[in-house]
């Protein structure tokens, strides 16, 4: 009988618990980001639900993806340090980071073209 040597890359699940709780709300945050993405040209609404989509969202969509360049930074930096499962870990770390930005920059790109159409 042949012994099978099992799959030596982890789960998803198993990815995603190390992971760790804070990136994934960062991850989580760049999705809802991506999902609620501005259109191009929308006006600016001063109130009501409006005011979410047009004033708060745009204002956080450069914050969480400069927060997931630096994430990607400081695990590169962190990798250099440890050894090989911390390094397969901030490595993963770094493709879910460069993941999330890649996905919100897309959503965003039509907006942002727009903007500096407009400029």
């Amino acid at each position: 009988m042949t012994d099978i040597a099992p799959d030596s890359r982890p789960s998803l699940a198993r990815q995603l618990l190390e992971i760790g709780p804070l990136r994934l709300a960062l991850g989580l945050s760049a999705l809802v980001l991506a999902v609620f993405a501005p259109a191009p040209g929308i006006e600016t609404r001063l109130e009501g639900w409006g005011l979410i989509a047009t004033g708060v969202l745009p204002a956080l969509g450069p914050i969480v993806f400069f927060a997931l360049l630096l994430d990607m930074l400081m695990s590169r930096v962190l990798m250099s340090d440890t050894d090989a499962a911390g390094r397969r870990r901030y490595r993963t770390a770094m493709l879910f980071d460069g993941a999330m930005a890649l996905v919100l920059l897309l959503a965003w790109l039509p907006f942002l073209l727009d903007l500096a159409a407009r400029a």
